[in-house]
């Protein structure tokens, strides 16, 4: 989760404000379910992610990977 806040604070500080965060589905792992979804949507969710300007996550890629919406550094106002 450290290495995806950085990543995500890098791409805003760029001014990106959509990022697809990939995680894939899981089906390598032992039982077939992924357990780095799940965390990564927890983690966006938190207050961390809140305060690196994570607006919205959405699931893509047949739950694959989260879109992630970031707001506009220094605020959360369009430009």
């Amino acid at each position: 989760m450290r290495r995806l806040a950085q990543e995500l604070h890098a791409a805003r500080v760029r001014g990106v404000r959509r990022t697809l965060v990939i995680t894939g589905r899981g089906f390598g792992s032992h039982d077939g379910a992924g357990v780095l979804t799940p965390e990564v949507a927890g983690w966006l969710a938190g207050p961390e992610a809140k305060r690196l300007g994570v607006r919205s996550f959405r699931s893509s890629a047949k739950g694959g990977a989260w879109l992630v919406e970031l707001d506009a550094v220094g605020g959360g106002s369009e430009r």
